[in-house]
């Protein structure tokens, strides 16, 4: 991890808009550190080109729930024919466009599932504390055995209300993503960098060292 913040760029949440990524990162510095904030899978159109992009260029992602839905019902689906899951049914979850990526391309599925695995659930780094979804109120709660609030929790949870007494006393910045907005939300204590790349709106992406954000309009050929 480069010692200088101003190297390190946050990324939103991708949900298979590979076109779109490709965008954003042709605007960023050729020798930026990229951490994405997960949920690369689901609603885009090329979840496994997302997820490979990142895996082969070695970038670093915390678990998403959208990476969690995939790891849990994927190989049923793929090996199994078992379309059963809520993932797979409900629309909105976008579980069906991810497995259509991989039809094509097979032997990618075990090396991503694998991979998924293996994330973190957040990071930490100099103040600031990345997590996929709204983490701020479980800080102190991290690194109990059962921390997917970490990836599921949304601002309006009710948490939000009841521990804000506590955690606004934490000497930490949370970004995360999750919560799609039209822009940015920045807070005192916390950053919401989802700003709706699926829904056709754009990827952002934040620089640790000055929290200034570059954007790429969604492609339209990645929800189409």
């Amino acid at each position: 991890m480069p010692a200088n913040l101003k190297e390190i760029f946050l990324i939103g949440d991708v949900h298979g808009c590979y076109y779109t990524l490709m965008g954003l990162i042709e605007k960023l510095p050729k020798k930026a550190t990229l951490i994405f904030l997960g949920d690369l899978c689901d609603k885009g159109n090329f979840s496994k080109e997302v997820i490979e992009y990142v895996i082969e260029h070695n970038h670093q992602c915390v678990k998403g729930n959208h990476e969690y839905m995939m790891y849990h019902f994927m190989k049923k689906a793929f090996q199994k024919g078992d379309l059963s899951s809520k993932w797979l049914m409900k629309k909105g979850l976008g579980g069906q466009k991810t497995l259509e990526s991989y039809k094509k391309n097979p032997e990618h599925l075990t090396k991503h599932l694998e991979w998924i695995a293996s994330l973190p659930l957040y990071l930490e780094i100099d103040q600031y504390f990345i997590t996929h979804g709204f983490g701020l109120p479980y800080y102190k709660r991290k690194n109990q055995k059962n921390s997917h609030a970490l990836f599921v929790n949304r601002l309006n949870n009710a948490t939000f209300m009841q521990d804000w007494e506590d955690f606004r006393r934490y000497d930490v910045i949370n970004i995360f993503g999750h919560c799609n907005f039209d822009e940015v939300l920045r807070e005192k204590r916390f950053i919401c960098i989802d700003t709706g790349c699926c829904y056709g709106n754009k990827l952002t992406a934040l620089n640790l060292g000055t929290l200034k954000t570059i954007q790429q309009k969604t492609d339209k050929r990645d929800i189409k």
